[in-house]
């Protein structure tokens, strides 16, 4: 249950920097980058495979969890795991065993998704020939949906469209929702927007629950015209999350490559000692900064101070490694030692990714940010006192 709900929690987007990985040959994956990368039909990829170009595609089979991100993203074949792609445009005609992640300015899916599907993006298109087996979580501008769902729908978007079939139930905030003769809904609709949908008789086999989202006042026509920039204000802010999250991503992807143990500790440490984590992490995250301005007010203290919280400040900015680490293992594979570069770097990018979406979530992000602050903290001081402690 604790890996769907992350899995479900996640609508965004994953970039791997295979520039760095692929100067590393030690790593347990295979990592392709270049203008223009192609993987042919008939080659074999045995484990997790990378991909980072301007043109990407991928069309033969592969055993393991794909990531491929580009400004043209196309992927085919068969993939035994997992999915994770971002680019201008994606389109995936693939069969996928496990859960698909994408986002794009243009997002088509016309292949099978055998669990979840996470999408984002300007538009976003299900086609009428593509099956999803477990359920569909999704934002966007424009997301039509012409295949069949077998679970649940939910998401926010300006305009849905439904034409296909969704075996669960259905939960929108929507600018304006369209539902074609012939598309069903098995459970409930439950949706929010300005103005009330035209449902086609027989459609709703449950419940149908309308919430008229209230419209702000506005002085005149003062605001007309504005409205058109909202878009772009939406991928503004989510342009600096993207470069946001590939700072992180690379300067993870570093630590790992020259400090494997350490970081594996860090993250060990979160989970066979939660409760020390939380305790060193709650001093070092709200004393050590007090601490610091006080000896700077002492003045024969200020450079001890200003050291101090120069060095809380850039492990304030790496504490959200270990505890990216953590989700990423959970949910790549619980029961699988979190061993091997390869193996790091993809929980450290998933975990990452999915830090970065819950943050965005109103009310509740600020909540996370501070949890990971405070374990990512915690597990530094308390690997570290366990390696010196060791040594002495």
């Amino acid at each position: 249950m604790r890996t769907r709900i992350l899995r479900m929690l996640v609508v965004g987007m994953l970039l791997a920097s295979c520039g760095v990985l692929n100067a590393a040959p030690v790593l347990a994956f295979d990592a392709r980058t270049g203008d223009t990368v192609s993987v042919a039909p008939g080659e074999e990829v045995d484990g997790d495979l990378y991909l980072a170009g301007r043109s990407v595609s991928c069309g033969t089979n592969v055993d393991g969890d794909v990531f491929a991100g580009g400004q043209t993203v196309s992927i085919a074949g068969q993939i035994d795991g997992g999915l994770t792609a971002a680019g201008q445009t994606v389109l995936i005609t693939a069969d996928v065993s496990r859960g698909i992640r994408v986002a794009g300015s243009s997002v088509d899916l016309a292949g099978v998704a055998a669990r979840d599907l996470i999408a984002a993006g300007n538009t976003v298109t299900i086609s009428n020939d593509s099956t999803i087996e477990g359920d569909l979580a999704v934002g966007g501008n424009t997301v039509s949906v012409q295949g069949d769902v077998a679970g649940n729908v939910w998401g926010s978007c300006q305009q849905f469209i439904l034409d296909g079939s969704v075996g669960g139930n259905v939960k929108l905030q929507v600018g304006t929702l369209t539902i074609s003769p012939g598309a069903t809904i098995a459970g409930n609709l439950d949706y929010t927007s300005a103005t009330q949908a035209n449902i086609p008789a027989g459609t709703v086999k449950g419940t149908v629950t309308f919430t008229e989202r209230a419209e702000k006042d506005k002085p005149g026509d003062a605001g007309e015209g504005w409205e058109a920039l909202g878009p772009l204000a939406i991928f503004a802010g989510f342009t600096w999350k993207l470069l946001a999250y590939l700072m992180a991503l690379l300067t993870g992807i570093v630590l790992i490559l020259i400090l494997p143990a350490r970081m594996t500790a860090y993250s060990d440490a979160i989970r066979t000692e939660t409760g020390p984590v939380a305790g060193w992490g709650a001093l070092a995250l709200f004393v050590t900064p007090l601490a610091a301005i006080v000896a700077c007010i002492t003045i024969v203290g200020l450079p001890l101070g200003l050291i101090t919280l120069t060095l809380w400040a850039i492990l304030l900015y790496l504490s959200q490694l270990p505890v990216a680490l953590v989700i990423g293992h959970v949910i790549l594979g619980r029961n699988k030692p979190l061993e091997g570069r390869g193996f790091m770097i993809g929980s450290l990018a998933l975990g990452l990714l999915i830090i970065m979406l819950l943050c965005l979530i109103p009310f509740v992000g600020w909540l996370i940010g501070l949890a990971t602050a405070l374990f990512g903290f915690g597990a530094v001081v308390v690997a570290e006192r366990r390696r010196w402690g060791g040594r002495r």
